[in-house]
């Protein structure tokens, strides 16, 4: 299946659906016809799916392959934050290749497409995070280095925190995820802490930045949509938060 990745040949996944991100049972529905799988429904959100190679989506029978130039298959371009390419996916009795069956199949692409956002999402908030800490290191006003203001350094050292935070949560649980062991209450603090605080801490550094951080020119714009792509793309803090706090109510 992976041959030609290191070619550049793409492979993306489906991971929503109307109403919801990740969902633990998918109205996407396939039934199997000869060797192959006849997939029907529509997902959301997915990136690159017009220069994929293969969807992975999450069915009823488990994750199923499909080619996203293959009959029955339609592609809508739908917006995005950072202008990176998604698409809504509407497949018609499209045909597929069964990757993996039954709902473990399903809970293991959703592990694993957590570890990953997470870990984008880490090198995001620290590079930019390091870009904001040179501005102000560097920018003066009043004859003094921005960084010397008091605010200005409380504000830099919250998004340090939320940066290393982030950090040890996507470590932890990419860790987790490789080694075969329990992850998801890390997955799902750390998916949190991605919706909720990722965003919020964009906007500090936005600010910090002043009129320069909305300048398309520089690059802090790129790395606060694409912060935003990945927050909407785990679902937002809402539904989130509501993944922690119905674990810790299970404990």
């Amino acid at each position: 299946m992976l041959t030609g990745v290191s070619a550049g040949r793409v492979f993306t996944a489906a991971l929503g659906e109307p109403g919801q991100q990740f969902p633990a049972q998918p109205s996407t529905t396939a039934h199997q016809s000869g060797d192959w799988y006849r997939v029907s429904g529509t997902v959301l959100a997915v990136p690159f799916a017009a220069s994929a190679h293969r969807i992975l989506v999450p069915t009823d029978a488990g994750v199923v392959l499909v080619d996203p130039t293959a009959a029955g298959v339609a592609l809508t371009p739908t917006p995005s934050a950072s202008g990176s390419p998604e698409f809504a996916v509407t497949m018609d009795e499209a045909v597929g290749e069964l990757l993996g069956a039954g709902e473990e199949a399903v809970q293991t692409l959703y592990r694993i497409a957590t570890a990953s956002i997470g870990a984008v999402a880490d090198g995001l908030v620290s590079g930019a995070v390091d870009l904001t800490a040179a501005h102000v290191g560097s920018r003066e006003q009043f004859g003094k280095p921005l960084a010397t203001f008091q605010a200005v350094s409380q504000q830099i050292a919250d998004a340090y925190v939320t940066s290393r935070t982030l950090h040890v949560a996507a470590l932890s649980a990419s860790w987790r995820v490789s080694e075969g062991l329990d992850a998801q209450s890390d997955l799902d603090v750390m998916a949190y802490w991605i919706a909720q605080e990722v965003p919020a801490t964009m906007q500090v550094l936005h600010h910090l930045h002043g009129g320069l951080g909305v300048d398309v020119t520089y690059p802090l714009h790129r790395y606060y949509s694409t912060a935003k792509d990945l927050a909407r793309l785990l679902g937002g803090a809402s539904q989130r938060l509501d993944l922690v706090g119905a674990r810790c109510s299970s404990i």
